[in-house]
């Protein structure tokens, strides 16, 4: 693959998604007889946020690796990074920093149409972006390569600088809900939140709470601003409250638009199953939640009793011998995901997770409230969300049952469960604080560290190719290895 010659490459290119909306001319002549009077002949910044909102939501449909390294699937085959015998991820540092780029051209024409608003929306992007880079890979180009530099061999930034620095993640988010909320220009009719700027604002301030928490091991590190001053600030600002201010895209029941799951090969498909970590959840809890995420066995779904049971994550094809996989006592994905091609959505933040972040910074003393009543809430707007009815007793048993000395292992646990398919947001989770517990890996192929878990993916080869002394400068920094086991700086 070609690499993205970052902001150079994208002042050619950035268009290229919008460009069934152009007319390019070579004369003057040309243009005076072609110019067709109902196509635009300038970008604006709406017709920019359709294909990123699009291509940027879509691709948090993860039920691949960021499932299985959160352990919430386990694939039967072709499940090398479920290994820990991780490879560049590549295809997913070009799109990034393609997207990243058609967001700077955003907010260029936001500024030339002096449209703040439009602005904000591209700072919430780009926040969301770099997030996915840094914390897949650590330390990243950054400001050379999206924020208006004619360099096409851009330095990488610190992980640390890319979150707290002027101009990182916490500042563009701050700078996206101050702009939302002083602005009374008019936001595109998106395809998301129809052009709510209520709802625009509770997303940026919601992601904010996100990275805060992230970072939150490091509070003592960060020279820039307080942290549980930016906590309290983010949980008084506006916040998603109901499943209708989720950040997600539905898939549709024509192509290219429909669920990846229903148009999977059948072979492929199989693969898919449900892990054991996550049966043992689900069955000790007696989530109604099972029957949407997965399908009953193949030897109980007649019976008057269907069951839901997993397998190890990442077993090799010798290792599913040893343990005696069977295809038909091992649930798959279920029906809501593989038999209809529109019936879920691609969601890049819900509701339920944001309850669960203020949760948690409550009881770790960094903000003040009522973390039980925002567990409870965070449960309540999962279930709903898939259309369950929530037990009687759900909330009472053990486990479940708010317990002040174990609110923390509880409130990851639920919060794992209300990721599912997100991203990598729970394998972030889980490298932060190491919750939910995970299974050993019966195959674990770590190459440098025996039994490990890796924290990054390997940099792009072209990287180093391409970009050979900043990628070197990258590494001095950490032992001259590009390695998966360097710990992230917030873990």
């Amino acid at each position: 693959m070609k690499r993205i010659n970052y902001i150079n490459f994208i002042k050619k290119t950035a268009l290229v998604l919008v460009a069934s909306g152009l007319t390019i001319s070579c004369t003057d002549n040309f243009a005076s007889i072609n110019t067709d009077p109902n196509s635009p002949t300038k970008v604006t910044p709406d017709l920019l946020l359709t294909p990123l909102l699009h291509n940027i939501v879509q691709g948090q449909f993860n039920y691949d690796s960021g499932a299985g390294l959160a352990h919430q699937i386990a694939h039967t085959n072709y499940n090398e990074t479920e290994q820990y015998a991780f490879g560049t991820n590549e295809g997913t540092w070009s799109t990034y920093y393609l997207n990243l780029n058609n967001i700077e051209e955003m907010i260029k024409v936001s500024d030339r149409d002096n449209r703040p608003s439009c602005k904000a929306i591209a700072y919430v992007l780009k926040a969301f972006c770099i997030s996915q880079l840094t914390d897949m890979w650590g330390d990243v180009p950054y400001i050379e390569a999206v924020q208006g530099s004619t360099k096409t061999t851009p330095k990488y930034d610190v992980q640390k600088d890319i979150y707290t620095a002027d101009g990182g993640i916490i500042s563009l988010l701050n700078q996206a809900d101050n702009l939302l909320s002083t602005g009374n220009d008019v936001l595109p009719s998106d395809l998301i939140y129809k052009g709510d700027r209520t709802k625009w604002r509770k997303l940026a301030n919601s992601l904010r709470l996100r990275y805060l928490m992230r970072i939150s091991n490091k509070a003592a590190d960060i020279t820039t601003f307080n942290l549980k001053e930016e906590i309290r600030k983010a949980m008084s600002s506006p916040l998603m409250e109901t499943n209708a201010d989720n950040m997600l895209l539905p898939f549709l029941n024509s192509r290219p638009n429909m669920s990846p799951i229903y148009e999977m090969r059948s072979g492929e498909f199989e693969y898919n199953r449900m892990s054991d970590e996550m049966a043992s959840v689900l069955n000790a809890f007696h989530d109604p939640r099972a029957a949407v995420w997965f399908a009953p066995t193949t030897n109980s779904a007649s019976t008057s009793s269907p069951a839901y049971k997993g397998v190890a994550v990442g077993c090799s094809s010798t290792t599913l011998e040893k343990i005696k996989y069977s295809m038909a006592d091992v649930s798959m994905i279920g029906n809501y995901y593989r038999t209809t091609p529109d019936a879920c959505s691609a969601i890049l933040m819900n509701c339920s997770e944001v309850k669960f972040l203020q949760a948690e910074a409550i009881v770790r003393g960094l903000a003040a409230g009522n973390a039980k009543n925002l567990y409870e809430q965070g449960i309540n707007l999962s279930m709903n969300y898939y259309k369950v009815v929530m037990p009687s007793g759900y909330l009472s048993q053990e486990g479940v049952a708010y317990n002040e000395n174990d609110a923390i292992n509880e409130i990851m646990v639920q919060k794992w469960l209300s990721l599912f398919f997100v991203g990598y947001e729970a394998w972030f989770d889980y490298l932060r604080t190491g919750l939910p517990k995970q299974n050993t890996l019966l195959d674990n192929r770590n190459p440098t560290v025996s039994g490990g878990t890796p924290s990054r993916f390997y940099y792009p080869e072209n990287e180093q190719a391409l970009n050979s002394e900043n990628y070197k400068q990258a590494l001095e920094a950490h032992g001259g290895k590009d390695d998966i086991n360097t710990k992230l700086w917030w873990e």
